[in-house]
């Protein structure tokens, strides 16, 4: 740093300045300044001093060559400010050549990712509009990108940590280098989250192939703290037209993966131009998601479930319910995936618990007949996959303070079967909390029957698409009688969803199943209908 007074035309330096310069005080005449400049350098540094003391500039740099002690002549950068009052010019001396690297440093820190050594956003972008300019300019092969999101990497991080999801990024990163030709570009766009250039396809089916062989890199285990994960793909392409933009086209290709993502969660889909208003109202039901608990938007409507042998209320389904101010009521079908996939499900997982908690013991409180009916929650598989889990129901029932055996927890078959091992655990805790487990829509997973007797469960739940055809259909009928069969020798009992027909419910009574839910005897309803069903007597 220095500071330049006209008035006396001295020069005071920092320590630092004096070792750049070869100078053994703390100020110096300028003269002597100008005589450590190389003579080519001296009249823009003069030029640069006159110009910010009088007012021309209010600031400026030069570069100019200084000699060093050992006779040397190094580049350094002279930057100068004018004080507010004007009786001082200040400023700064940089070594050129440092400077040089550490902006080098900098713009490879912004436009390169650290853990794999991929382009960044920026540096995919200038790269993916440079082969749009080619394109648009001289024709031939569209511009094919590529978004790949890598299904529930976040598992990984959960169970394993963050450094070992971190390497297990930078091998997946590495193998997915291998379809790149000269002219291609693979970036890291954040997280779990890469995007394919290819410049120059053979149109739709040369993407799939390039879609195919990305998934295939993807598919081999890779091995970290001797636990084998497996990695699976949403991957989405789009395809450019002479006026695509860089922007744009990545829009298409996240577009396109979304569409991959709505439906088995993996796998491979190209744009179609439809889908910019459905990706368009997409995004924006999730940023009003965001705003929906605060602006306390959601609510639970509750499903009753009734007993075959009495004919009574058992217990509750709470299902939630998202009142937007312009939309009316959403389905869950259309923001539950959003919520899903953003994370915020942990959230709003959170708050329904909390609700369903609050109002079971406020019906406690208030109605004595409810002194035996418990109310079940569903669980995501982003709640289930949370390592502080039981934790957070432990601390729900406490706030609430609801007796355990008054909730029960809902989970698909493919939820709790996908990682055996440490869902028993998790399942065993949440068993000691005191609550009930069901597995909801049983049947349509991936288990073997013979496999439930390894989780503490307490109640199964027949899938409705069993129940509604076993009046027409007898392989119907006969997978839930082993339904019920198996549930008996292990010791649960059975709900079955979607009972619509006095004929339905006739059949499983006949069959001995407990438990019936569906609109046969109520839709969801609110919590001022739902109080009427726990004061009311046997309704079947």
């Amino acid at each position: 740093m220095w500071d330049w007074d006209p008035a006396s035309d001295l020069v005071s330096v920092s320590a630092r300045w004096a070792d750049l310069a070869g100078h053994d005080g703390r100020s110096i005449a300028r003269e002597a300044w100008f005589e450590r400049v190389h003579p080519d350098d001296v009249a823009a540094l003069r030029r640069l001093l006159s110009e910010v003391h009088t007012g021309q500039r209010e600031r400026g740099e030069e570069a100019v060559r200084q000699r060093l002690p050992d006779g040397s002549w190094r580049r350094m950068v002279c930057s100068a400010t004018r004080a507010t009052d004007g009786a001082f010019v200040g400023g700064s001396l940089s070594d050129e050549t440092e400077l040089r690297s550490v902006r080098s440093r900098l713009q490879e820190e912004i436009l390169t990712d650290p853990l794999t050594g991929l382009p960044r956003r920026e540096l995919f972008l200038d790269r993916l509009n440079l082969a749009l300019d080619r394109f648009a300019l001289r024709g031939g092969l569209p511009v094919c990108v590529l978004y790949v999101d890598l299904d529930r990497f976040h598992k990984v991080n959960d169970s394993l940590g963050s450094v070992a999801g971190d390497g297990v990024l930078a091998q997946l990163a590495h193998r997915m280098e291998a379809p790149l030709r000269l002219g291609d570009t693979l970036a890291r766009l954040e997280g779990d989250k890469f995007v394919f250039l290819f410049d120059g396809v053979r149109g739709q089916r040369e993407a799939l192939r390039l879609a195919k062989e990305i998934d295939r890199a993807l598919s081999a285990p890779v091995r970290v703290e001797d636990v084998e994960i497996y990695a699976t793909a949403a991957i989405g392409a789009a395809l450019s037209r002479p006026d695509s933009t860089g922007e744009g086209l990545l829009r298409e290709s996240t577009a396109a993966m979304h569409r991959v993502k709505e439906g088995e969660g993996v796998g491979f889909a190209l744009f179609d131009p439809a889908l910019n208003d459905r990706e368009r109202d997409r995004m924006l039901l999730e940023a009003n998601l965001y705003q929906a608990i605060e602006r306390n938007e959601f609510l639970l409507h509750y499903q009753p479930v009734v007993s075959f042998e009495t004919g009574r209320l058992s217990s509750f389904e709470a299902l939630l319910r998202w009142r937007h101010p312009e939309r009316g009521m959403v389905s869950p079908d259309q923001f539950i995936p959003i919520a899903e996939e953003n994370g915020l499900i942990l959230r709003i997982g959170e708050w329904v618990l909390d609700e369903a908690c609050r109002q079971m013991k406020d019906w406690q409180n208030r109605i004595p007949a409810s002194a035996d009916i418990s109310v079940a929650v569903n669980l995501s598989a982003r709640q289930f996959e949370e390592p502080a889990l039981v934790e957070r129901i432990a601390e729900c029932l406490e706030r609430s303070a609801l007796q355990s055996r008054s909730l029960k927890l809902e989970m698909t078959e493919s939820v709790v079967m996908a990682r055996t091992q440490e869902n028993a655990g998790v399942l065993q805790e949440l068993r000691d909390l005191g609550v009930r487990l069901l597995i909801d829509d049983f049947g349509t997973g991936y288990s073997s029957l013979s496999s439930l007797h390894s989780f503490p469960l307490d109640s199964l739940k027949i899938d409705r698409s069993f129940v509604n055809r076993m009046e027409f259909e007898d392989d119907k009928a006969e997978i839930v009688n082993t339904i019920l069969s198996l549930a008996g020798t292990l010791g649960m009992d059975v709900v079955a969803e979607g009972v619509e027909t006095a004929a339905q419910l006739s059949m499983l009574r006949e069959l001995g199943c407990q438990h019936g839910q569906g609109w046969l005897f109520s839709k969801a309803v609110d919590h001022e209908a739902a109080s009427s069903w726990i004061e009311a007597g046997p309704r079947w």
